[in-house]
């Protein structure tokens, strides 16, 4: 079983890592593969380049056999939209994965396009976040649709799984956000993101 880890990675952090780690283990995959956005539809520009991202996305993974980074989105070009990489995996192998996405994306999911869409193409992971409450029944109402849905500590993710599951992990707070102020004000971001994503990022943050 795979899980598709979608973002904007704008840059990856120790957090993603971390939880995409715990996700791995707690739900018994096989493999996460992280899916950097191009652009993302309700978040505008990204102020680090794709190829940045990318290849800090990808530094960052190598370590780990089970996590990739699949740049189908940025190879696309353009918006990126949750349920087109849905499809396009489905094309890809045939199977149904999960998608992982904090709870502050899900509170937004009636926004997307085709919501349904993905709730027929993935299982949702909804990774929870300090200071967001998962709006379970206002996301149901909203799509005029009922979907079966659990909370799992980590740790104790166990017995058939739901079409969305909220799991409680670790609360890391590390944000993209810091990691770009930082970086942008020269200090060093360090023990934030792995050390070839900061060698990269100081490179690219010279360069510009």
């Amino acid at each position: 079983m795979r899980a598709l880890f979608g973002g904007s990675f704008n840059p990856v952090h120790v957090g993603h890592l971390i939880l995409a780690r715990d996700v791995l283990e707690d739900f018994k995959l096989d493999e996460v593969i992280f899916v950097p956005a191009n652009l993302q539809p309700l978040k505008g520009e990204l102020s680090i380049p794709p190829e940045v991202r990318l290849e800090a996305l990808k530094a960052a993974v190598s370590l780990e056999p089970r996590f990739r980074v699949w740049d189908y989105e940025i190879r696309k070009g353009g918006v990126s939209y949750t349920y087109q990489t849905l499809q396009a995996f489905w094309e890809l192998y045939g199977e149904k994965p999960f998608f992982v996405m904090g709870v502050d994306s899900f509170n937004t999911l009636p926004l997307w396009k085709e919501p349904l869409r993905i709730l027929e193409l993935a299982d949702l992971i909804v990774l929870s976040r300090p200071g967001f409450t998962p709006e379970v029944e206002r996301v149901k109402e909203e799509l005029g649709v009922n979907f079966t849905v659990g909370r799992f500590k980590r740790g104790k993710v166990k017995g058939e799984l739901p079409q969305v599951s909220i799991y409680e992990g670790r609360l890391i707070e590390v944000s993209s956000t810091e990691v770009r102020k930082r970086l942008k004000s020269g200090l060093p971001i360090s023990y934030l993101v792995p050390e070839r994503v900061n060698e990269i990022l100081r490179r690219w943050r010279d360069a510009t």
